[in-house]
């Protein structure tokens, strides 16, 4: 009389491959884990741009930047709401963006995040230039 072969796995091939899956998940999610960040750094400085390109939209249409000739303080992006989203944030830091008009004709601007985790990490418009 013939036996009949036991269907499925043993107990070291099923540790053998949960070894395997552990050592692929430990390479691939600290992986992962960077790429949520690169996507807020790139989102907030798509908005730091937007807000950049809305304020020279500003001048374009109006000869001078929003509050040009008021003091070279930094001001909220509701000062020019027809060209911008005012509620617009840092994704990562869930800072508010504000401007401020500069230079002795104040014919420049400054963009950033309003909060220095955003500064220092995402960089801002200086003189309507980026830097880091």
């Amino acid at each position: 009389m013939k036996h009949a072969a036991a269907a499925g796995f043993t107990l070291i091939e099923l540790m053998v491959v949960i070894v395997i899956i552990g050592i692929l998940a430990s390479i691939a999610i600290p992986k992962f884990a960077g790429v949520a960040e690169s996507a807020k750094y790139a989102a907030c400085r798509s908005n730091l741009r937007n807000i950049a390109e809305a304020l020279e939209l500003y001048r374009a249409e109006n000869g001078e930047f929003p509050g040009a000739y008021q003091g070279h303080k930094w001001r909220e992006l509701t000062y020019f709401s027809d060209y911008v989203q005012t509620e617009m944030r840092c994704p990562s830091t869930m800072a508010a963006y504000r401007f401020r008009i500069s230079g002795r004709n104040y014919q420049y601007f400054w963009v950033r995040g309003w909060n220095g985790a955003c500064k220092r990490n995402h960089g801002m418009y200086k003189r309507g230039v980026y830097v880091q």
